[in-house]
């Protein structure tokens, strides 16, 4: 059964040879086509107008069949392909041939890189980077790069290739790249934890609750912030304290619906000057590296066991006159190492190094454990 290559619609004539190869990954798959031709005519003249139409095609694209007895055996339309099938190289064996010759063999070499026309993205590769600092919300900043079909709008496919907002998280920025050639998109998002749910009629705003002594030696606990809204004013007085009011002060702004506020109350000494305390979470695995036999590969990485944290609560607190108790370990049930130090009250020590007391807890889990904040 004689096969012929047919290329954007023309017959090139009948194939001695074809060999097919793939190369690449999703979404750079190439496939390249090697035919060989037997090109002839009645005379030589005849044969260099032929031959020179096939020198004019390089460069050019269009569908590509190998058909047979008027069926197609193999076939790479434009829809299966981002780019091509384009006509790259043109090898010509007998490019002087003599004046008896009638016939030449050309080797044509069609190059494409393929895709999934059922699917608008054909490969989607992305970044996730959790940032966790102390004392801020919790930030997710995601990173990456989306291949499209060809033909695709960029623009379009935003929505489908963008990361969803997660529950209890804002989006603070946005930044995507278009290119229409490609197409493809690029783009870096950045989500911010939102930590407590506002109040019912407070679009924005923000409450503080600060412990201090003052220099009478009371102990004070103060309520400052800010609430914008239609309920503004509302939500501030029901943080005003019912017992000991020291103070108290509302500012209201109409025009803006911001009410800023302070509410000074006095609390009960609970005997301590001063508190500070300091957790850090350390997280480990047991991995095992096994080199292999090619040296050009990685070593291949086994673990061993669950990853397990190990967590140190330690701090320190000054008396009032004497030595206050030390806090109750944060993961008791995980305790390994207990560490309690009393110093001794010297009449000859200042007030501030006479009644100290010091601790240091080892915990160590069974799992990973998620860090939280010292004051949570």
């Amino acid at each position: 059964m004689p096969l012929t290559v047919e290329f954007g619609g023309e017959t090139l004539g009948a194939a001695a040879t074809l060999v097919v190869s793939r190369t690449g990954q999703s979404p750079e798959v190439v496939e390249t086509w090697r035919v060989e031709l037997e090109v002839e005519a009645a005379t030589p003249a005849a044969l260099e107008p032929i031959v020179q139409a096939l020198r004019d095609a390089a460069g050019t694209s269009g569908a590509l069949k190998l058909r047979g007895d008027g069926a197609d055996v193999r076939a790479l339309v434009a829809a299966d392909c981002r780019t091509g099938p384009t006509l790259q190289t043109i090898t010509e064996k007998d490019r002087a041939p003599g004046e008896a010759h009638n016939r030449r063999r050309v080797t044509l070499e069609f190059v494409a890189t393929l895709q999934d026309a059922a699917s608008a993205v054909q490969s989607h590769s992305y970044l996730v980077r959790a940032i966790a600092t102390a004392g801020q919300p919790d930030r997710v900043i995601t990173t990456g790069t989306a291949i499209l079909r060809a033909g695709e709008v960029p623009a379009d496919d935003e929505a489908l290739v963008l990361p969803a907002l997660a529950s209890g998280f804002r989006r603070l920025r946005q930044a995507v790249t278009r290119d229409a050639a490609t197409p493809s998109l690029e783009y870096e998002v950045e989500d911010e934890q939102v930590f407590t749910a506002l109040p019912g009629g407070v679009e924005d705003g923000h409450c503080i609750i600060s412990e201090f002594t003052d220099a009478e030696g009371r102990s004070l606990r103060a309520i400052s912030g800010f609430f914008a809204g239609v309920a503004a004013r509302s939500r501030a007085l029901e943080l005003r304290p019912g017992g000991r009011l020291v103070s108290s002060r509302l500012a209201e702004d109409a025009f803006a619906r911001r009410v800023d506020f302070e509410f000074v109350e006095l609390i009960e000494t609970a005997g301590t000057l001063a508190l500070t305390e300091s957790l850090t979470f350390t997280t480990t695995r047991r991995v095992v590296d096994h080199p292999m036999l090619d040296t050009s590969l990685p070593a291949y990485r086994q673990q061993i066991g669950t990853p397990q944290t190990e967590v140190v609560q330690e701090g320190s607190a000054v008396g009032d006159g004497r030595h206050v108790s030390p806090p109750a370990p944060r993961y008791a049930a995980d305790l390994l190492e207990r560490a309690v130090h009393y110093s001794f009250p010297h009449a000859g020590l200042p007030a501030d190094r006479r009644w100290v007391t010091t601790w240091r807890y080892v915990s160590r889990s069974r799992a990973a454990t998620v860090a939280g904040a010292p004051n949570a």
